[in-house]
């Protein structure tokens, strides 16, 4: 049976054109059997399926009028694909833990979004999907993922990939996405991702943010960002963590050895102002006996200072010297 929306009845009032879609509600797998076909309508919705095998079997009841599949909620465990006359397919929340695709090139399918958290693997067969535009991961279990299995889909312009738990996106040297322009990796766990963004070279937008990036990477990507021309989407506010630093609007992790070198560089000051005291408690040269401790009144000041142009600087204070390092080394 087909419903129309709440938006669509919104479309209806003003007389803007509409889609109907075609909500089926609880289909099972003992509903499906050899004479089982859908109805005719361009948009299906399966809501609430119990289908733990959705195969190619299935894709075929669908007719040529049907172009685009909707699977919500219920149960699919294992979902393989088949050449079909879908343009665009959405999986979420079924529990989906396997998604595969026959080695057979479709060239129809230009849609795919799947956001399912049992998902931890991209098939490689993906790059059968020749067809698509726009692949959408969002909010899957996914470790790590490798471009190469993309690059024989041509005409991809959005890959979304946020919300998973990335460590990892691989790339070799002749890995070229070429038609990307949208690129999204928001809440991740990525330190750094290989000849970014040079491997899409049409890319215009793209976000970042929440991830565990390594300042270093940060500050050599910014400029190649700015250089490009590329849209930054969003930015991260707070920096929790004593070691994270925000470079730019990122926030980022500096390597050990340059927090290590900063601690060391405090301490040897720390030192110096400190043997710059005399014995009780008076500064040298100064005349007076003051009974003021170092504790009271401490003789170096930190401060660390934040901008876009300066990206994070560290510096020491003491009297009229300064002493300041110019990369962001994060709190210490």
């Amino acid at each position: 049976y087909d419903v129309v929306r709440d938006r669509d009845r919104e479309q209806l009032a003003t007389g803007t054109p509409y889609e109907e879609v075609c909500i089926i509600a609880s289909v099972t797998a003992d509903s499906l059997t050899t004479r089982t076909t859908f109805p005719g309508y361009r948009m299906i919705e399966l809501f609430y399926p119990t289908v733990p095998y959705f195969g190619p079997n299935v894709f075929r009841r669908f007719n040529r009028t049907t172009l685009s599949l909707e699977l919500r909620k219920g149960t699919i465990d294992e979902l393989v694909m088949g050449l079909s006359h879908l343009e665009s397919l959405k999986v979420s929340d079924t529990g989906l833990g396997l998604f595969e695709v026959l080695p057979e090139a479709n060239s129809i399918l230009q849609a795919l979004a799947i956001h399912e958290r049992k998902l931890v693997r991209l098939s490689a067969n993906v790059r059968f999907l020749v067809g698509l535009q726009l692949l959408d991961l969002s909010g899957c279990s996914l470790t790590t993922v490798d471009l190469g299995t993309l690059t024989p889909i041509p005409w991809l312009t959005v890959l979304n990939l946020a919300d998973n738990r990335l460590t990892l996106v691989e790339a070799t040297e002749d890995v070229v996405l070429p038609e990307l322009i949208m690129f999204d990796v928001q809440q991740n766990d990525l330190q750094r991702i290989a000849r970014y963004p040079e491997m899409f070279p049409g890319l215009r937008f793209t976000r970042l943010l929440q991830n565990g990036w390594r300042c270093e990477w940060v500050s050599e990507v910014r400029n190649k960002i700015w250089t490009s021309r590329i849209t930054v989407l969003g930015s991260d506010f707070e920096c929790a963590g004593e070691a994270r630093v925000n470079n730019g609007g990122l926030c980022c992790v500096p390597t050990e050895e340059r927090i290590a070198i900063s601690k060391t560089m405090l301490s040897v000051l720390a030192e110096l102002g400190r043997s710059a005291v005399a014995g009780d408690g008076s500064p040298r040269g100064s005349g007076t006996a003051d009974s003021a401790t170092v504790a009271d009144a401490p003789p170096m000041t930190v401060k660390v200072f934040e901008n876009e142009t300066v990206e994070g600087v560290i510096g020491v204070e003491m009297d009229n010297v300064g002493i300041y390092l110019q990369e962001p080394v994060g709190a210490i």
